[in-house]
């Protein structure tokens, strides 16, 4: 098998990589404390239906938090004046496959690097969540 075969692309420069590693009772502990005010100011509004729509809502979110950190490593920036948590959303396909969508921030950001996608990839534990984020132009 060949990248094009997989539907990959062929090219493209790699601009930024970022990882994230979260402990998934952080947000549970985050959540039971903060409730709504929370999840309303880390997660976007299909993040927050998606999770919660699942039987154990608590690694799904941690792994969006992580991804969320890991895209802001990626872009050298952190969380902070130049992208907000919810500028970074994920979504996930029918597939299970997940993948990136950004607010008008964080397309703004991401054409100013000359950047063109951000590939991602989630996975949890029982106890942990990681992230690794690639933003390719």
């Amino acid at each position: 098998m060949n990248a094009a075969s997989l539907n990959l692309p062929t090219s493209g420069t790699v601009l930024g990589v970022g990882v994230d590693l979260v402990e998934i009772a952080r947000i549970r502990r985050a959540v039971e404390r903060h409730g709504d005010a929370f999840l309303e100011r880390v997660f976007t509004p299909e993040e927050r239906a998606h999770c919660m729509a699942l039987g154990n809502p608590w690694p799904s979110l941690a792994a969006r938090w992580a991804a969320k950190e890991a895209v802001s490593k990626a872009f050298g920036t952190g969380i902070g004046a130049e992208l907000d948590l919810t500028s970074v959303g994920v979504v996930t396909a029918e597939t299970g496959a997940p993948s990136i969508v950004l607010d008008a921030k964080g397309a703004a950001l991401l054409h100013s690097r000359g950047a063109s996608r951000i590939f991602i990839s989630l996975t949890h534990t029982a106890s942990l969540a990681q992230a690794f984020a690639v933003i390719t132009g």
